[in-house]
């Protein structure tokens, strides 16, 4: 009697074991309480808020008072609705599970391409290992976790159909979730970009086997056979490719909202750290998640490099449309820290692929023992060479970070009243609590205000105390309440001046923010009442 279905069964309980291993060390970096003063959160939850009270999705700057008129693209409004219709349900724990489920679905899923283009379980979960340190550098509730989702839904079965597994009436699928990804988040052209790379990966195949090369040449995994089947593939795919087009123009927004990927970084007046490059943040300081993305970078290239001289060898197959994806994603990654996500996702499924032996091979009782003495080995090396990324880590929890929300109680408590100053961090914050008996004076969304705004206004108020005046006289400030630890030059030396200005009085401070209040009859009593001493402030 053959032992293969003993084996098969032992190798399936062990990769079972080893995915709930990996699960539950991608969970405990997930569990960790929202700083709801810096998120983008409150503002994608008053969206929601106003879609299910008006049916309108907001289309102008509505939520200051700065640039209410202005026009803006709201590309992530439907993140809004689901995210509004979640807390309704479970409040910010609820939030906080659903972002949690989303993101370990996520990997799953990216676990079975892995699988699909041929990967050793046990070679993926040691590339896992260092993918979900970089993973967890992204782990803010945002409306990215979907394109994420989406990404790995449209690859598996794109590639599942490219190996015959798929019948192709499912990618009929693919505009509809489109429709909803590009209501969802602005990374909806990546769906698109799948469905090209595999349309000039089956015109590849095409003139390969069309010149009678197959043979000679680098060929790609095309499992369909024929020419004739190429060409048919290739007509398929851009029935598909259409049906995206006619999905994404779907937006409140048409052809702009369609096209939006392509200039949104055009008017951005405000540097942000996640738009950084790779190189850009490695010569400022050390960037805690940058050492695992450099070691998987190594990896996802020397992937590559293997896949590459094996297909010259004609020891294995070579996808184009892979490689394509792997290209286009490093150079995403290494333009903008905040793709590091999205490039890990794609680098768990394909370096251990390109990197695994043939099926078949190292499957005993003796190779599992061997693959978990390592799994812990390389954990143990994930833990401890880089302890800075662990330090940063805010702790565990659901929902709010604890006292997070005692300053909005004291203003609310107060019955204090605008114009706020705030800074660009906690514009959510205070939409989400204020709005819309207040308006703020900016909030993180850099493309909804002009970009003079930024760079005649907004910096230079806080660097230069003639340019607040000014500002003041314009806007009438009558409370400034800033995110305490802004720790951009401008915001550092714009609190160390409001404390020596005598026309102020800080009135509340915690470790998430800091109140003043302008010294005038409206104010007066707060002020009598919880004015802070100057020389609390002083350096120890």
């Amino acid at each position: 009697m053959s032992d293969k279905p003993h084996h098969r069964t032992q190798v399936s309980i062990f990769e079972g074991v080893v995915v709930f291993f990996l699960l539950f060390f991608y969970l405990a970096l997930l569990v960790q309480p929202i700083n709801m003063q810096t998120a983008d959160l409150g503002r994608h939850l008053k969206n929601g808020q106003i879609f299910f009270q008006d049916w309108q999705i907001p289309q102008t700057n509505l939520y200051s008072y700065t640039y209410p008129d202005r026009p803006f693209i709201n590309h992530h409004w439907g993140t809004g609705v689901i995210f509004y219709a979640v807390y309704t349900l479970g409040d910010f724990p609820g939030l906080s599970l659903f972002f949690i489920a989303l993101s370990l679905l996520t990997f799953f899923i990216f676990w079975k391409i892995a699988k699909l283009l041929g990967a050793d379980f046990r070679l993926t979960a040691l590339i896992a290992l260092v993918v979900i340190p970089i993973l967890a550098s992204r782990v803010e509730i945002r409306p990215e976790v979907f394109s994420y989702l989406f990404l790995g839904i449209f690859l598996w079965m794109l590639l599942s159909w490219q190996k015959n597994r798929l019948a192709t009436k499912w990618l009929m699928l693919l505009p509809v979730l489109e429709l909803l990804w590009v209501n969802i988040h602005i990374y909806f052209f990546l769906g698109g970009v799948a469905v090209l790379a595999l349309i000039l990966e089956n015109i590849y195949d095409f003139y390969i086997r069309k010149n009678n090369l197959a043979k000679d040449k680098l060929r790609p995994s095309v499992e369909r056979g024929s020419t004739e089947s190429s060409r048919t593939n290739v007509k398929k795919l851009i029935a598909v490719l259409a049906g995206l087009g006619l999905a994404v123009l779907l937006n409140p927004s048409g052809y702009h909202g369609a096209l939006y990927p392509l200039f949104i970084m055009k008017d951005f007046g405000y540097r942000l750290f996640e738009n950084q490059s790779f190189w850009f943040i490695e010569n400022l300081f050390s960037y805690p998640p940058a050492l695992y993305f450099k070691i998987l970078l190594a990896v996802f290239i020397a992937g590559w490099v293997w896949r590459i001289i094996s297909a010259i060898s004609k020891k294995s197959s070579f996808s184009p449309a892979v490689f394509l994806l792997s290209v286009f994603f490093v150079y995403l990654a290494l333009t903008a820290v905040r793709n590091f996500a999205v490039f890990g996702y794609l680098a768990l499924a394909v370096a251990p692929a390109n990197l695994s032996f043939p099926a078949g091979t190292h499957t005993g009782r003796r190779s599992n023992f061997l693959a978990a003495i390592l799994l812990i080995i390389t954990l143990s090396l994930i833990l401890v060479i880089n302890p800075g990324f662990w330090r940063t880590r805010p702790g565990f929890g659901l929902g709010l970070i604890e006292n997070t929300d005692k300053s909005m109680e004291f203003f609310k408590k107060e019955n204090l009243r605008g114009p706020i100053l705030n800074n660009y961090d906690n514009g959510g914050y205070l939409i989400f609590h204020l709005y819309p008996q207040e308006k703020v004076f900016v909030d993180n969304r850099p493309e909804a205000y002009p970009l003079s705004f930024f760079q005649d206004t907004y910096i230079p108020l806080q660097e230069d105390n003639n340019k607040f005046l000014e500002v003041d006289q314009k806007y009438n400030f009558n409370v400034i309440y800033f995110w305490r630890h802004d720790l951009t030059p401008w915001g550092q030396k714009f609190l160390v001046s409001r404390i020596d200005d005598t026309a102020w009085a800080p009135v509340y401070l915690d470790d998430f923010a800091i109140i003043f209040l302008k010294r005038n009859k409206q104010n007066a009593t707060v002020i009598d009442t919880y004015e802070i001493p100057r020389n609390q402030f002083q350096p120890q």
